[in-house]
């Protein structure tokens, strides 16, 4: 695969009710919802 440059921003469409419970993780976490997003692919 040929090297490519990527920005860092990944946008990507949720539905409402999995946008709350994914805020409500985040904040029971005490961390930000990008944080405990990015952090699963990152365990991989």
């Amino acid at each position: 695969m040929a090297a490519r440059s990527y920005g860092g921003v990944f946008e990507v469409r949720i539905p409402p009710f999995l946008q709350s419970k994914l805020a409500l993780e985040a904040a029971s976490d005490g961390v930000s919802l990008n944080r405990l997003i990015s952090a699963e692919p990152a365990n991989r």
